[in-house]
């Protein structure tokens, strides 16, 4: 992989993607916080569950303040069954709708997941980098031993003519 390839894969997936997520996470968790800061823990009835795709669209019955029934769309974060008794938030502001956190344990991994996406996007990235250098210190080592040889080759050819009346090994 060639080291543009590389560092569009660093940028795509190791910074980009992860600060999506981020994003994506934190709205997520606005949410979450409005509807435990202002809303008011209900017991919920499930009435319907519907799976679609391993996603659960999920229907709740809960009685309101004024002891009035309610039918209200839920997002549980969580696997249920129809007739299943559930604690939810519901907003006065939007009583169609209940809300149940998900758990600790859940947004935790999601974190890990996404930041091994962003260590493992830049793996490639460094392995290139130091490839390149790798291949850089070799071509200055045989830049050096060209150099090398032919000082060698020069300096031989003025001794040449020295060494075919001299021996130089001789102790005298």
């Amino acid at each position: 992989m060639g080291i543009k390839k590389s560092i569009l894969l660093g940028i795509g997936v190791g910074v980009l993607l992860p600060i999506v997520f981020f994003i994506a996470i934190q709205i997520g968790n606005a949410k979450e916080k409005n509807y435990v800061n202002n809303g008011v823990l209900t017991t919920c009835t499930v009435q319907t569950v519907l799976t679609v795709n391993h996603r659960q669209q999920v229907t709740v019955v809960y009685e309101d303040a004024n002891g009035k029934l309610v039918k209200a769309n839920a997002v549980l974060n969580k696997s249920v069954y129809a007739g299943e008794k559930v604690q939810a938030y519901v907003l006065a502001s939007d009583p169609t709708e209940v809300y149940y956190p998900a758990s600790s344990f859940w947004k935790y991994a999601v974190y890990v997941i996404i930041a091994l996406f962003a260590i493992g996007a830049w793996i490639p990235l460094i392995v290139e980098i130091r490839q390149q250098k790798f291949e850089k210190m070799a071509e200055q080592l045989r830049e050096m031993n060209r150099l090398e040889r032919m000082k060698r080759d020069r300096n031989n050819v003025g001794n040449n003519n020295r060494q075919s009346n001299f021996d130089d090994n001789l102790p005298y």
